[in-house]
């Protein structure tokens, strides 16, 4: 009976608690309640325990949704961000748009070149805006901080261990990687499970086909805000950090990187 008092007390004072603050109060996918701090950290809120606070941190990935439903990425340094476009990105550079600078020729390729068509208007839908959040971790070949695209054409290869064409694709990707490398051009492996795991073979499948660019792995929830829903899924971001196209075949990727070469 006592320990059931201390619970409805801890409770009340939580609340009482987020009345007169700023902090937000959100819940992780795992439906544990997750604390989010105006300065930007986070923490796992137990009202069973003494303290309250846990400051373990989550499996790669977490999500977190708010009281009005934004959703929050929680990240293993200890920050948080908001993946919607209204949000103040607090461990992320501001991007920008300027459509008098972008190359009509690239909507037209990236319409052309798309590859699934009963995915087209999804994919159209996230172009010319801000490329979504991505996060990755176990990285081969180097690694690339999302802050290093800044100022960079990124083009994302979403692969699996599994997908044969995302095999076959990969001596195209090296030699895209080391003719543009030079030029301001990120060539990134997302490593996806797709359903189908397979991840535990990166390290086996990056060496035997001998891949050259870096790659790390993805987790299912970032490949969801990507809208992945085939097998490689490429994207290509231009330097404004801005989606300029999304699914496109292989054949298409190298026009597009020229076009925004250009601009």
């Amino acid at each position: 009976m006592k320990q059931i008092t201390l619970f409805i007390i801890s409770l009340i004072l939580l609340n009482v608690y987020f009345a007169f603050s700023q902090d937000i109060r959100a819940t992780a996918n795992n439906g544990q309640t997750v604390i989010l701090r105006k300065n930007g950290n986070w923490f796992f809120y137990d009202p069973s325990t003494s303290a309250g606070q846990k400051n373990n941190l989550p499996d790669r990935g977490t999500t977190a949704t708010t009281v009005n439903g934004q959703i929050v990425i929680l990240k293993n340094d200890g920050t948080w961000i908001l993946t919607n476009n209204h949000q103040k990105s607090l461990p992320q550079n501001p991007v920008t748009q300027n459509p008098k600078t972008q190359n009509p020729n690239v909507a037209s390729l990236a319409k052309k070149g798309h590859m699934e068509e009963q995915y087209w208007e999804t994919h159209q839908a996230m172009l010319e805006k801000p490329a979504p959040v991505l996060e990755q971790y176990d990285w081969m070949n180097g690694t690339i901080p999302r802050e290093a695209w800044t100022g960079k054409i990124v083009v994302v290869d979403f692969w699996a261990t599994w997908c044969g064409p995302c095999r076959k694709s990969i001596p195209h990707n090296n030699e895209l990687y080391q003719r543009y490398k030079d030029k301001g051009v990120l060539i990134i492996g997302a490593c996806c499970a797709g359903g189908r795991g397979g991840q535990d073979r990166m390290a086996e499948v990056v060496e035997q086909l001998g891949m050259e660019y870096s790659t790390a792995k993805v987790s299912d929830s970032f490949a969801d805000q990507w809208n992945v829903h085939f097998y490689p899924t490429y994207a290509i971001v231009d330097r404004k950090g801005n989606m300029r196209a999304m699914g496109v075949s292989p054949d298409y990727i190298e026009p597009i990187i020229q076009a925004l070469l250009q601009e």
